[in-house]
């Protein structure tokens, strides 16, 4: 799937992706404009789906974080749901799962009171049944994702 010189690329740009062409020429031994054909096409291929700043969250004010389980009313339109659940600003992911609930959603408030609040119009949406919240005390990790490459000793 992904030759060496990809999985160089893939890894230097999920570390940084603010890494020049001519950095990842290094890293390679390809030439600046080699790499930026390798990186046009990963991104075509949409393996690489783009590029962001990775933000502290308290230093933008948004110090409460929470785990919110979310089962759907019986018989209403889950894209629907979907939708309604997107349209809030407060949801940083949202994952469909197996269990008792059918979304997990990652929220992100300012305070307690912003979660209760939060919480309180997620009730009302159309289409929420009930709602699980797990609000988190500590983050020990968030890191890029997991890259499961042949010769990773990891993988």
């Amino acid at each position: 799937m992904f030759d060496a010189i990809d999985r160089t690329i893939l890894e230097v740009l999920r570390a940084d992706g603010r890494t020049t062409h001519a950095h990842l020429a290094k890293q390679t031994g390809l030439s600046a404009p080699a790499i930026g054909e390798r990186v046009r096409k990963l991104e075509q291929a949409g393996v690489i789906r783009g590029y962001r700043a990775v933000l502290d969250p308290e230093k933008v004010g948004l110090a409460i974080c929470a785990f919110v389980h979310i089962a759907p009313q019986p018989r209403k339109s889950a894209q629907d749901l979907v939708e309604r659940l997107l349209s809030l600003p407060e949801v940083e992911e949202l994952h469909a799962v197996a269990g008792n609930y059918s979304y997990v959603a990652k929220v992100r408030v300012a305070t307690p009171a912003a979660l209760d609040g939060f919480l309180d119009r997620l009730f009302m949406l159309e289409g929420v049944e009930r709602t699980e919240t797990t609000m988190v005390l500590r983050t020990n990790a968030e890191r890029p994702m997991f890259l499961p490459f042949a010769d990773d000793p990891a993988g």
